[in-house]
């Protein structure tokens, strides 16, 4: 369920600029805390994260150059905060069910690279967890059960999101990133579903969004949870990074389902 809160195309040079620099920080902060699995669990679901709590936050921002294995031969810049040691660990955190999940649906036994980090990471986030957790726990048992129930499974996903984004340090924030969490969390399992729908008839695979949800009907629950999520947006006293938030909620999130339709 990775990849869809990104920057749209039409994102300015600064943005973009900047954002591959977050981009790029947080991988490094995987790598520094996680190894190469670290590495590989990178998305940009959690940038989004990194620079939403570093805005808030006011965090300080350390500059760097690297070379890495993706860029092995042009040193990149990159920057980090605090921030991101937390989206760090909640991206650990979300790798580790989203394997699970993929070796429960595929019926594949695909190493979990994240499962050593996870007593750590448990005992140290404790809500979030639980509520990673519960909610998926529950998605999963509607799934054995068949049940079509697109929105109710959203929401049980929303409603962990909502607790990852809220990071103790920032509980004042709490009813905001709460439901900017949520309103993310509903969009990403609802375009994640429709994107799946056919690969899943083919398959005879559950998809909770059933042969009589279409293009009008998603359309208007995708509508529907991106608001919820920038609402919030107003709320928040935020400075640093306010285009690429209002690029990638207003028209980043968008971009697949746009894609979608251009190849019809």
């Amino acid at each position: 369920m990775f990849g869809y809160v990104v920057l749209s195309s039409s994102a300015s040079k600064e943005d973009k600029r900047k954002y591959r620099q977050a981009y790029c920080g947080l991988c490094h902060t995987l790598k520094a805390r996680y190894g190469k699995a670290g590495m590989t669990s990178l998305s940009y679901d959690m940038t989004f994260l990194s620079l939403l709590l570093s805005d808030l936050e006011d965090s300080p921002v350390t500059k760097g150059k690297e070379r890495c294995p993706v860029h092995p031969f042009v040193e990149h810049e990159f920057f980090t905060t605090p921030v991101m040691e937390y989206c760090s660990d909640m991206q650990i955190l979300l790798s580790h069910y989203a394997l699970l999940d993929y070796n429960a649906d595929e019926k594949k036994g695909k190493e979990d690279k994240f499962s050593p980090f996870m007593e750590r990471i448990v005992s140290t986030y404790p809500r979030q967890s639980e509520a990673l957790a519960r909610s998926l726990s529950a998605i999963w048992e509607n799934e054995k059960r068949g049940e079509l129930c697109p929105e109710k499974n959203a929401l049980l996903f929303g409603e962990a999101l909502g607790e990852i984004f809220i990071k103790d340090s920032l509980s004042h924030f709490a009813p905001d990133l709460r439901k900017m969490g949520c309103g993310i969390g509903r969009f990403v399992y609802l375009i994640d579903a429709w994107d799946d729908r056919r690969k899943d008839e083919r398959k005879g695979a559950y998809n909770p969004l059933g042969k009589d949800i279409g293009e009008k009907e998603i359309r208007e629950m995708l509508v529907d949870a991106a608001s919820c999520a920038t609402s919030e947006l107003d709320h928040m006293p935020l400075d640093d990074y306010v285009s690429i938030f209002e690029d990638i909620l207003y028209r980043g999130i968008w971009s697949r389902f746009k894609a979608g339709k251009e190849r019809k």
